[in-house]
């Protein structure tokens, strides 16, 4: 985007830059993108404040995929996914022989039973991929491709 390698964006450039990939933002959003990004207030947009922006947009995007996959489960929109819902789940993709229970129990911290959103997005971010993470995956790689911006 730093069509004159000076180093920092300028507004132009970040407006052209966006235009060039597509972007149909307004001048007055990419204004706005540009004061976020803008920490120091030089009113360009230096590399690391680049960096961080990205970091942050990139964050969001997870977090609505994951709100998108939690809300794929929480079939009711109690908030919660209870066994029913996991059940339900399964059979829609002729998942059998699945230890709901032992994935309720793993995933759910609070015991009481069913999973909040702050349970399963802790069970989603583990890196260990215990059995209520691969149950689940599974099922989000098979369910989720038809979803528009899902996973």
């Amino acid at each position: 985007m730093d069509t004159d390698n000076s180093g920092p964006i300028t507004f132009d450039e970040l407006k052209a830059g966006l235009r060039k990939y597509g972007s149909t933002l307004k001048d007055t959003e990419i204004r706005d993108l540009m004061d976020a990004a803008d920490v120091d207030n030089s009113r360009t947009i230096d590399y690391g404040e680049f960096v961080a922006a990205t970091i942050h947009v990139n964050k969001l995007e997870r977090e609505e995929h994951l709100w998108a996959a939690f809300q794929y489960f929480d079939k009711d929109g109690s908030g919660y996914i209870t066994v029913d819902e996991l059940q339900q789940a399964c059979v829609e993709h002729g998942m059998t022989n699945v230890p709901l229970e032992d994935i309720i129990k793993e995933v759910d911290q609070d015991n009481d039973g069913r999973i909040d959103y702050g349970e399963f997005v802790a069970m989603m971010q583990k890196g260990n991929g215990g059995i209520g993470r691969r149950t689940m995956r599974n099922s989000l790689n098979i369910s989720m491709r038809d979803a528009p911006g899902a996973l």
